[in-house]
């Protein structure tokens, strides 16, 4: 399903990142995980270039969705982004980050996660419909 895909997965609640790497994970994907913004700037630091897609959480304790995507991007410039959110104001955030965003409602199934995967790389045109 997701064989040669790298993804990023940040999001400081760490069981989580554990679940959606292992959701991730049996679908074939590659998967690294960070705790934060310095996590995922660590990241992408170690694997430059490396990352397909991140999916991080809006909100985090030391930054936000927003300047994690910023620094993926920065150093893997066609990297697609994702959202989560559990927060009550989800229909504002997506707002601000625009009609084209992807963002998943936590709490999620795995099976609706790797849907909104496969969803986002069928938009992006990195694979077939």
């Amino acid at each position: 399903m997701l064989e040669h895909l790298r993804v990023l997965v940040v999001d400081d609640e760490p069981d989580l990142c554990e679940i959606v790497k292992r959701v991730l994970s049996r679908a074939g994907a590659e998967v690294y995980t960070a705790s934060g913004l310095a996590g995922a700037e660590r990241v992408c630091v170690e694997h430059p270039a490396a990352i397909d897609l991140a999916i991080t959480d809006l909100k985090l304790n030391d930054g936000s969705g927003v300047q994690v995507a910023e620094v993926v991007r920065a150093n893997c410039p066609d990297a697609l982004i994702m959202y989560m959110s559990g927060l009550p104001y989800f229909d504002a955030a997506v707002v601000e980050l625009g009609e084209d965003a992807s963002v998943v409602a936590k709490p999620f199934r795995a099976t609706e996660l790797v849907d909104m995967v496969q969803v986002a790389l069928i938009r992006a045109g990195r694979v077939a419909p």
